[in-house]
């Protein structure tokens, strides 16, 4: 009965189209200092480049506009779709497939680039997938990487003491074993690079502010996305909206103009395949 729904599709629909708005928009402050990371080893001109995790393609668009060649794998469909419609927006040529680390369906050292923006952090086994990203990776090429930190920013934050106050059910926690967790920082990140025989050639946090507006980081949560939005949805609507009210307010001390601006940082390594 596809006009019930049966399969879910129109919620994972619905959860691109506001992550498109929300979320991605947050993933997209590390891009630029990702891309300077890797061409900056493998040399500006075209590259054969890999993004791993591409959710609606603000990174593959972004490397397609230096000259790049290209591919972006997600496991969600309908990330793929989204990323084709930004590469068609773009006027940029990116490949896209539906696909995931670690098992990536490519030859081994296919690429001169591998990027990597907030998927190790989600990932259900961060060794092997870091592992597969630097079997794909040419020599001479690179692998960068960004994690969240273990520390939640402030609008996570503010949505935790939110829900916190409006009596909010807890939900099961998706943090991994301790045999399978890595630390959430630099060094963590560095150490799962070099546990794949990388040799990390630097490794720093990178800080931005994230622009972003009350309606569009709520519509995102509401949507399911992230640990806010696994809550939200676990709620009734009373308490749904009470938590909305509560974080609205707390969103607002981060307020310029009628938008908000919520610093934020993240890990980034970048390690070659020597």
């Amino acid at each position: 009965m596809r006009g019930a729904d049966m399969d879910g599709s129109g919620d994972r629909r619905k959860m691109a189209t506001a992550y498109r708005r929300s979320f991605a928009t947050l993933c997209a402050g590390t891009i630029e200092t990702m891309l300077d990371m890797a061409f900056r080893r493998v040399g500006e001109g075209p590259a054969r480049h890999l993004d791993v995790g591409c959710g609606t393609g603000e990174l593959a668009v972004a490397s397609a506009r230096r000259g790049s060649d290209v591919v972006a794998v997600d496991p969600d469909r309908y990330m793929v779709a989204a990323t084709q419609e930004s590469a068609r927006e773009a006027g940029q040529r990116v490949k896209v497939r539906q696909a995931a680390a670690p098992v990536l369906p490519f030859a081994d050292g296919g690429f001169d680039v591998v990027t990597a923006n907030f998927v190790v952090n989600h990932a259900a086994d961060p060794r092997t997938t870091v592992q597969d990203l630097a079997r794909v990776t040419a020599d001479g090429g690179c692998v960068v990487m960004t994690i969240w930190p273990a520390e939640a920013g402030p609008h996570l934050a503010a949505y935790g003491e939110a829900a916190s106050a409006a009596g909010a059910v807890a939900v099961p926690s998706t943090k991994l074993a301790s045999a399978l967790d890595f630390p959430r920082s630099v060094e963590g990140l560095a150490m799962l690079a070099e546990q794949a025989g990388l040799h990390v050639t630097h490794g720093d946090e990178v800080h931005w502010a994230w622009n972003t507006t009350a309606d569009d980081l709520m519509g995102g949560i509401a949507a399911g996305i992230a640990t806010p939005g696994r809550i939200h949805r676990a709620q009734t609507q009373p308490v749904r909206d009470d938590i909305e009210r509560r974080v609205r307010r707390r969103w607002a001390t981060h307020a310029v103009g009628d938008r908000l601006a919520f610093p934020v940082s993240a890990p980034i390594v970048c390690a070659s395949r020597e």
